[in-house]
């Protein structure tokens, strides 16, 4: 944001890199110009804990992460692509990421100054569609264990950013829908781990219409979530184990 001019300065230089023996190099030649393994990294960095962070004796702080950033979003093949060469040096590439991405891997932090940031890039004018489908996509990125619903991280700090800075952003109602579509389906699967239901069933323990309950049963069938067994009346609908671990 500073290079852009978005924001007047940072307290630290975030960096992103693809595997440990690139994080091992850069950590090693910053360390060989002065700078320090941070061990007991400041309280405002709590939230990225898994960054191996430096900082030199003049207050510089730089925060290097591998992949995932503070143990959430990754740094995907879409990011890359949207990403901006800045500087090449030598072998190294250095390249920003895009507004889009850094508002959405603002979205999932707890540090105060980052709604102020997400303002200020959403006042620069942002793709909605990109944001979007970048957070539909970081699903597929994370472990089957994971119950963490990215939609719904960044439709909490949307609606707080329009509550704090008077902001009305028009697409924060797919954002919605989407949230609550992708809660059902996680609430689904918890209950279908339980073994196999029957729409009524489901209805009552997620406290939905049938009407609601069907569309997520076709949606979840479509994803190859679930099996429904037409062979009775009424239709049972178990979990579908042989794919299990993907996700949507």
């Amino acid at each position: 944001m500073a290079l852009r001019g978005d924001k007047d300065a940072t307290k630290d230089v975030d960096l992103i890199v693809e595997d440990e023996v690139k994080a091992i190099a850069l950590r090693t030649a910053f360390i060989g110009l002065g700078f320090e393994v941070n061990l007991q990294p400041p309280l405002e960095c709590s939230a990225s804990i898994d960054a191996k962070i430096v900082t030199s004796p003049q207050g510089m702080r730089i925060d290097l992460f591998v992949k995932r950033v503070c143990n959430k979003l990754t740094l995907s093949p879409g990011m890359k692509a949207r990403s901006e060469i800045i500087s090449q040096y030598g072998l190294i590439s250095l390249r920003m990421c895009s507004r889009e991405d850094i508002f959405l891997l603002k979205s999932v932090t707890e540090r105060p100054r980052d709604l102020d940031d997400m303002a200020a890039l959403y006042r620069q004018g942002l793709d909605g569609n990109t944001i979007l489908q970048e957070c539909h996509e970081q699903s597929s990125y994370t472990s089957t264990d994971d119950d963490r619903i990215w939609e719904a991280f960044l439709l909490a700090k949307v609606e707080e950013m329009e509550d704090r800075y008077g902001l009305a952003v028009p697409w924060k109602k797919r954002l919605e829908r989407t949230a609550r579509s992708r809660l059902a389906m996680h609430l689904m699967r918890k209950e279908l781990e339980k073994g196999p239901m029957v729409v009524t069933e489901i209805c009552k323990a997620l406290e939905l219409s049938p009407r609601e309950v069907r569309a997520l049963v076709t949606s979840l069938e479509a994803m190859g979530g679930v099996i429904i067994d037409r062979g009775k009346r009424p239709h049972m609908i178990r979990l579908d184990t042989m794919h299990g671990n993907e996700r949507s």
